[in-house]
This record gives structure tokens, C-alpha cells and sequence, in this order.
């Protein structure tokens, strides 16, 4: 592999290499030790040029979510049967001519098959000859923000070797095992999660990026949309600088969004996906259970289908009643466009959704021992749903897949930091509902008492001769980590700058750990020019241009969909360490009330180092 010959790659392969930077899905080990001379610009510089080898891979975040399509059913994921070189979406690749093409794509599968065993079981056929993972229940535990580092200022680990004196979480977690994609935010990582692929395929690198559907025409109104900011993470997906839906600003299907397809999608529509004898049933190998707490506010509306039009909701005080599903949740489970009643599939599939909404802690609480016990209970509340439907299940001989979702601990820390106490309480309560989990599966007569209280868990005695484990298996891990900015490590970018830039996609929260910058046309080697003078830019920020990052392979070791391209810009600022460029309100707000805030985005081991906690009984 072969990069970019530019000062600030180089410099990004010093930081890969001594491990103050980690790469998505290359080893530390890669980066050392393999440089030659290259001449760049008319300066000597630094690039590698290696072959990778099946050492130098790393798992990532990506990996796990194809390992759950594998384990649901999906026969093929993007890519499978494509050769990376073949793919002519944009000239931009991370995959030169030296790139030992074959290597890489059997390591990364052969990984992925290892997950797969490791999550569903030993790998059998089923009677149509294709391959099954027969681990009856799944459930896979997703909580914002809870990176190794979180876990690790969070709770207790004992000095002493015996490993039964500590933590729940450290007894099973494996810290080294997995790594977040890049950039480390959660649009990214849940669009992974939901299609399987690397942020460079699917369409949501980032949050608030920048498109345009359509060309303009001189003299023409109305022959292309306006340049708009997409939030899909919200209410409805919209175009954050108006306020308008995204359907309202010329994009007339969620394919125009997300522009790889949910794995999900392959389940409940593509019909050569499943496996014949499901078939014959009308219904797949697994009911698929989602719980979810996103964000505080109601945006998935449940209900049951196919397409996820209409789905039976579970939420307390919802009597039963059918809603439609919100933008993003319904594009996740598979519906292409669900504004066309004819796209609607028949009800026969209306068993294959089960969901159930849990509440959200307000933002006036965080920080407050009420923010963090209202955190706990309602992570409670999901996990007890979750019982619950593995319990029916069990009884009906089902199989199932459940994706419980929380914004906890991200939601606290973005407010208070990532060592605050009520964070600490937070991971602790989430960490003791797991284990209590984990508990109640291991004795299925427990299980099917349906009294999931931690009381009632304590005083319960099992049966010698009824007492049996649930074969289930529960994975938990995060989309990203965190670390704690001060308001002195705040900063927003000069005048000088901010001249050359059509747009800034900053922010404290996380955007600006890695901004994409949209220059104005032509200014490009101005911009570059006025960023290498400023010292405080240049000592504590990578500018890379974008087509720079995609030969390095953060965005994934395919090539990039032209159609994500354009939303990234012309650069990219990596922060290096804890400065975060900020919009200038946020640094005012913060300064004044000397507010810490938790942010992620960038490539700190704090950022991309995230938990593989598998709990899956003996084999």
C-alpha cells in the first residue's frame, strides 16, 4: 500500500506507527519501520509502499455488524464477489497496484466467519446446503459513547490476580479486539452497523454534510435542489440549515441519503437472501427485536411490516396502537421509500418486526443523581423488554436477533465530560443491567418466570432438575469512545481561514475532531498556504486533502461511492490531541460557564478504541 508523499501524511504515519493515532483497520505494527524516500512537490518526503499482510489487519466495527447480517441470514454483504479495484465509483481508491488484493479480502472474511462462529455458533448447514449459525438467541447491545477508556475510568478493577474480584466488564471484555470507524461519530457507525460498510460507502461519514441534488442551469430556477446540510439522526431527516425535509430539498428516496443499502433490506425483501424453508413459511430464520432509546426524543415511531410501514409497538402507555416508523429507524430495517404506498408488502410479514420503545433521560437532569438513575432505569427497562421477548420466543420455538440501543453514557458525557461521577454511575448501573441479563438467560426456568427483578434474581434458587441455559449468546460493545475537551482546548478557526471556505463542518461535539472543509473554487493551495503559517493549526491539526484520507483507508479499504464524495469536501482537519475546532458560540458558552464538554470524532486510541464484551455459553 502506498501513501499520500504530503508533510501531514507523513506525519499521520508517525502518529500510526508510535500508536498516538490508531488506524481503522491497520495495526500499529504496519506503519513502523516500512518508509521509503518519494519525491513530492520538489521536497524529498516519506511514504510506505508494502503489501499488507494478513498480520497488519485489524477487526473493526464494520466487521462486527457483517458478522450479524451473517448470523440473521444474509447470504452476501457488499463486496463479497467485487474485486475493490474493479469498482469505478471514483478514481480515488486505497488501493494501488501493489495492494495484495487477494490477501486482504480473505483475511477480512475470514475474520468476519470468525466473529460469526464466535457469536452464532459453530458453523452448520442448513436443509437447502447453506451455511447457518444455530445460536437460537442473539442480542447485541449497542451504548453511545462507551469506549475502553470510559469503561476503564468507570469501574472497579482489582489489583489482585484473581480475576473473580473484578468487574463484570473486565472479566469479559476484549480491549484490544475491536476498533470504531472513522470519523469515531455515531451517524457513521450506526449506517455501519445498519448496511455493513465502510462510512466511505454508505453515504454518512459524519453529521451535517453537504450536498446538492441536480445541476443549475443560467436562467433556470428549479433545475437543482439547494445546497443543503443532512441530518439523519434527528426527528425526521432534514437539511439542518433550513429546517426543511430532506425529500422537501430534491431528494426523492432515503437511497438518495444513504446510498448503500440496509443488510436488513436483504432479509425482508430480497427474497433470494433468505433461505428457502423460511420461505415456505413466510417468515425468516430470526424475528428481529429492536429496542431503542435514541436521543431522548420519539423519532422512532414502531410499527410492523416488511418495510417497516407498520410494525407492532411495544412502548408502555402505546395500548397496541400502530405508528409509523421515522425516517431513519424505517430505512434501517429495510423500507427503500417508505412515502410510496406502493412499495408496501403484503402482512403475512408482519411477524418479522417486534419492537419497543424505552424513555430517554431529560438534559435538565444530566449531572444530577436523578439524570443518572433515570439513565439506569430506563437501560433497565430495555433490558427487561428484552427478557420478555426472548421468553416468548423460547416458548414459540423462534429464533430471534435483538438490537437494544442506548444514548448512555455519550449523552452525559457530551454534557459533563467523560470523569464526572454521574458518568461513573452510569457505566456502573449500565455494566450491573448486563450482568443481570446475562444471569436471568443462563436458567431458562428463570427466564420463563417472567420476574426479572434484581430482588427477585438474588432470592431465586433453580431447579436441579428444570434448570436449564438459554443458548444465547449477548455481544456489547459502542460505536465510539469519548475524551473530556476544556473550554481552554476550544477553538474556531481564524478569519483568514474562514475566508477561503465556502463551508465549515465544525463543531464541539465531535465535527470539529475531524472537519471536512468545503473550499471556495480555486482557493484551495491558499487555504493550504494560510494553514501551514498559522502554528497553533498546524501543531495540533493533520490537513489532509480528502482524496489524501481515502488513499490512507480511513474511510475503508474500498474505494469510495462517488456519491459521498462530494459531501466531504476538499480537506480534512484531524485533531492530533484534545483541540476541537468549534462553531464561535460554542466557545463562548463554554468559556463563560468553564464547561467541559465530551467529544469524539477523531483517531485517539480514547476515540477509537472500542469494548467486545461477548457472553456466549460453552461450546
Amino acid at each position: 500500500m502506498v501513501l499520500p508523499c504530503s508533510e501531514d501524511a507523513a506525519r499521520l504515519r508517525s502518529l500510526l506507527a508510535a500508536g498516538d493515532l490508531l488506524h481503522p483497520f491497520l495495526s500499529s505494527h504496519y506503519f513502523v519501520d516500512r518508509t521509503v524516500t518519494c519525491r513530492a512537490e520538489g521536497a524529498m518526503k516519506e511514504a510506505i509502499m508494502n503489501t499488507i499482510e494478513p498480520s497488519h489487519v485489524q477487526d473493526n466495527f464494520v466487521d462486527l455488524a457483517a458478522s450479524l447480517a451473517i448470523c440473521c441470514g444474509v447470504d452476501s454483504l457488499p463486496n463479497d464477489n467485487d474485486s475493490y479495484s474493479s469498482d469505478s465509483s471514483i478514481s480515488i481508491c486505497p488501493m494501488p497496484s501493489n495492494w495484495n488484493e487477494s490477501v486482504v479480502k480473505s483475511e477480512i472474511h475470514r475474520r468476519r466467519l470468525q466473529l460469526a462462529s464466535e457469536i452464532g455458533g459453530q458453523k452448520t448447514l442448513d436443509s437447502s446446503g447453506k451455511d447457518w449459525y444455530p445460536r437460537r438467541h442473539i442480542v447485541f447491545i449497542l451504548c453511545d459513547g462507551m469506549g475502553n477508556s470510559v469503561i476503564e475510568n468507570s469501574v472497579d478493577h482489582m489489583s489482585t490476580n484473581d480475576t473473580d474480584q473484578d468487574s463484570f466488564f473486565a472479566k469479559h471484555n476484549q480491549p484490544c479486539r475491536l476498533r470504531a470507524v472513522f470519523p469515531s461519530t455515531t451517524p457513521a457507525a450506526l449506517t455501519t452497523l445498519a448496511t455493513a460498510t465502510w462510512p466511505g460507502r454508505h453515504g454518512m461519514p459524519g453529521w451535517n454534510l453537504r450536498d446538492k441534488k441536480g445541476c443549475d442551469l443560467p436562467g433556470q430556477n428549479c433545475v437543482a435542489g439547494p445546497v443543503v446540510q443532512l441530518r439523519v439522526l434527528a426527528e425526521h431527516i432534514i437539511d439542518d440549515s433550513s429546517g426543511k425535509l430532506a425529500s422537501e430539498t430534491g431528494f426523492q428516496s432515503w437511497d438518495d441519503v444513504f446510498v448503500e443499502v440496509p443488510w436488513a433490506r436483504k432479509i425482508y425483501v430480497d427474497k433470494n437472501a433468505c433461505r428457502p424453508e423460511i420461505q415456505e413459511k413466510n417468515k425468516i430464520k430470526r424475528k428481529m427485536i429492536y429496542i431503542n432509546a435514541y436521543n431522548g426524543d420519539d423519532y422512532q415511531n414502531w410499527s410492523q411490516g416488511d418495510n417497516g410501514t407498520e410494525r407492532s409497538d411495544k412502548s408502555e402507555g402505546n395500548n397496541g396502537r400502530k405508528r409509523s416508523a421515522s425516517d431513519f429507524s424505517e430505512w434501517q430495517i429495510g423500507n427503500e421509500n417508505f412515502q410510496s404506498e406502493t412499495q408496501r408488502h403484503q402482512q403475512h410479514h408482519s411477524t418479522l418486526f417486534e419492537t419497543a420503545k424505552i424513555e430517554e433521560t431529560a438534559y435538565d437532569t444530566l449531572g444530577t443523581p436523578k439524570g443518572s438513575a433515570d439513565a439506569i432505569k430506563f437501560f433497565r427497562d430495555g433490558v427487561d423488554s428484552a427478557l420478555s421477548s426472548i421468553a416468548n420466543a423460547e416458548k414459540n420455538g423462534d429464533f430471534t436477533f435483538t438490537y437494544l440501543y442506548t444514548a448512555h453514557p455519550d449523552k452525559h458525557m457530551h454534557s459533563l465530560g467523560v470523569e464526572h461521577d454521574e458518568v461513573k454511575n452510569v457505566v456502573q448501573g449500565i455494566e450491573s443491567e448486563i450482568e443481570r441479563f446475562w444471569r436471568i438467560l443462563g436458567d431458562r426456568e428463570l427466564l420463563l418466570m417472567g420476574k426479572y427483578d434484581s430482588n427477585s434474581v438474588d432470592l431465586y434458587i433453580p431447579s436441579t432438575e428444570e434448570s436449564k441455559r438459554i443458548d444465547a449468546s449477548i455481544i456489547v460493545t459502542a460505536d465510539h469512545g469519548h475524551i473530556t475537551i476544556p473550554p481552554e482546548d476550544m477553538m474556531t478557526l481564524p478569519d483568514d481561514i474562514l475566508a477561503c471556505l465556502e463551508y465549515a463542518n465544525v463543531g464541539v461535539w465531535g465535527t470539529g475532531r475531524h472537519a471536512y472543509l468545503h473550499c471556495r473554487a480555486g482557493l484551495q493551495s491558499m487555504l493550504q498556504r494560510r494553514w501551514q503559517t498559522n502554528s497553533e493549526l498546524r501543531e495540533h491539526f493533520l490537513l489532509l486533502t480528502v482524496n489524501e484520507a481515502i488513499e490512507c483507508g480511513l474511510f475503508g479499504p474500498d474505494c469510495m461511492r462517488w456519491q459521498v464524495r462530494p459531501r466531504l469536501g476538499d480537506f480534512i482537519a484531524i485533531s492530533t490531541g484534545r483541540k476541537t475546532l468549534a462553531k464561535p458560540f460554542e466557545v463562548d458558552r463554554c468559556q463563560h460557564y468553564c464547561k467541559c464538554q465530551g467529544a469524539h470524532g477523531s483517531l485517539l486510541p480514547e476515540e477509537m478504541s472500542i469494548p467486545f464484551i461477548l457472553l456466549a455459553p460453552p461450546n
